[in-house]
């Protein structure tokens, strides 16, 4: 009888975990690496945020410099 996708995929688990095991350097590098991808892209989408706030600051701006202008514009004879 042919194993499963569940017991195919438990026997390579198994086998990456022994093979890990007996090299913790690489297991270190390896839970160092998804430490490092999860911090990324948490950096990102903070940044992300932080850009969207600014570039509405951004937008209130210029709207008040547009709208200065305008008045200044419609009183010159």
């Amino acid at each position: 009888m042919n194993p499963g996708v569940t017991e195919e995929a438990g026997g390579t688990a198994r086998t990456l975990i022994s093979s890990l095991a007996s090299t913790p350097v690489i297991l270190a590098l390896v839970v160092f690496n998804v430490i490092y991808i999860a911090a990324s892209v948490w950096l990102q989408v903070k940044q992300s945020d932080r850009f969207t706030e600014n570039q509405k600051i951004w937008e209130q701006m210029v709207e008040k410099a547009m709208t200065f202008c305008e008045q200044h514009r419609e009183t010159k004879p």
